[in-house]
């Protein structure tokens, strides 16, 4: 048992005590030595627990469902907020306007939204706000399965400083709410096309050793990303490199259990395995850590060259590109060796040749990149965008991508959706699609189903 306190239901002519006992995966609330406990409710996150709050916006009641009623408790005030605290990310909480005001619309994409909210002492928090019609009402039947494996992942990841962090999860009418810490700044896509010059070395090994401590951290909490590239990363503070965070963990899956093939990720970031996968030939596929270090790989040549590492305008000839992986060893001028070689060992094609997080981290020498980290403090500069050489477009956002033959039968799985610092109107510009296909069985005669964009609620 983790914690345990008297709670009060009210009624009408005489009030009834309880006593509350709060174990890992459920809450029993019942009368001392009376058994069976009469209210059981399981921490998971079919269910959701309701708040009252007084005029000095504390906490003065909870309720749970119980045979289609709320019930409501009532007790201490230190006691409610305890309770509260203890399920932090364990059940939804129902009515997120009992804690929080909307404030901006930040971003949105095909599945969701993000927008700022404030708490009752102002402070500034974003939220994701999913449509319930989205998780419901497509053909994909496991949308709400993805979004509970998201929370679920979040949750277990919450004590790194270069990893978002998930703090608190609401469940309305209509929408479910994922509540995160607010970041200033803006994605590392969006900070690298604001630079005057190239990154220095300096600067870019601040950076890398930042992404290489995070993605190690989710690692070695034996998940994997399956998404890493420049937009999911994020700039805590406006135009500072000094605490990056690692988001978006929808594609993220867990590295000890077994997840069926899927063709998942950013065109341009996919480690070539995945392409390169024949199940007829090769058997069965197991996702490993090695596929994020190819898109940290990635990310590295852009900071390094300016440059796409795959570049083309054509979403089969980019996936071609992508999934070859011919890539001349040639070092970049104006960096050492040691960050050169690190480069090539993280674009490595074969992924047990591919470098790890662990290896990666020693051969940065960790230990004085967290000395540079503390220490330095650069100034940026900003300039004409367009002069920056940035990810051209890949045919529509609506347009399906055009496999060749021996990827037919793929069916969507999840969402397209938009990368955070893009608008619409600059889709030829720099637009990027996140997406997922696993093999299907039962669609023999088209290369893949898509979903319809424009029914995707606004």
């Amino acid at each position: 048992m983790i914690f345990d306190c008297q709670v009060i239901r009210k009624h009408l002519l005489i009030d009834k005590y309880y006593q509350l006992q709060f174990y890992e995966d459920r809450i029993l609330i019942g009368q001392e030595n009376r058994h069976p406990t009469k209210y059981e409710i399981a921490l998971n996150l079919t269910n959701r627990i309701s708040w009252k709050l007084n005029e000095k916006q504390q906490i003065i009641e909870f309720g749970i469902k119980y045979n289609n009623n709320i019930k409501w408790f009532t007790g201490k005030n230190e006691n409610l907020q305890r309770i509260k605290q203890l399920l932090t990310n364990k059940i939804f909480n129902h009515s997120i306007s009992t804690f929080y005001q909307s404030s901006e619309l930040i971003g949105q994409g095909a599945s969701s939204k993000v927008i700022t909210i404030l708490d009752q002492n102002k402070f500034k928090y974003a939220a994701k706000c999913i449509s319930k019609d989205y998780i419901t009402k497509k053909k994909t039947p496991d949308r709400l399965n993805r979004l509970i494996s998201e929370i679920t992942i979040l949750r277990s990841l919450l004590n790194h400083q270069n990893v978002i962090q998930l703090l608190d999860i609401f469940e309305g009418e209509s929408t479910y709410y994922l509540i995160f810490e607010y970041l200033q700044g803006d994605t590392l896509h969006k900070f690298l096309k604001q630079q005057s010059k190239p990154l220095s070395e300096e600067m870019i090994r601040i950076i890398l050793a930042q992404l290489l401590q995070g993605i190690h951290y989710i690692h070695q909490n034996n998940y994997i990303h399956r998404d890493i590239k420049l937009e999911n990363i994020v700039l805590s503070t406006k135009q500072s490199i000094q605490n990056l965070k690692i988001i978006d963990f929808g594609l993220a899956i867990p590295s000890t259990v077994f997840t069926p093939f899927a063709i998942c990720g950013t065109p341009g970031y996919i480690a070539p395995e995945i392409l390169q996968y024949k199940e007829s030939s090769q058997g069965q596929f197991r996702f490993t850590s090695k596929v994020d270090m190819f898109g940290i790989g990635v990310m590295l040549y852009r900071m390094m060259t300016r440059k796409s590492l795959f570049d083309s305008e054509n979403t089969k000839e980019l996936l071609s590109l992508n999934r070859k992986c011919q890539l001349p060893k040639l070092s970049i001028s104006g960096y050492s060796n040691e960050l050169n070689n690190l480069l090539f060992g993280l674009l490595e094609s074969n992924p047990i040749k591919r470098l790890s997080s662990e290896e990666s981290l020693i051969i940065m020498n960790i230990t004085q990149m967290t000395q540079e980290l503390q220490l330095s403090q650069f100034t940026t500069f900003q300039y004409d965008q367009d002069d920056f050489e940035v990810e051209h477009s890949i045919d529509y956002a609506n347009a399906p991508y055009q496999f060749p033959n021996k990827f037919m039968k793929y069916e969507l799985e999840n969402s397209f959706h938009y990368n955070e610092d893009h608008k619409h109107s600059s889709l030829h510009k720099s637009f990027k699609l996140s997406f997922s296909l696993r093999i299907s069985q039962e669609i023999p005669k088209q290369d893949f189903v898509i979903e319809d964009f424009q029914n995707i609620p606004s």
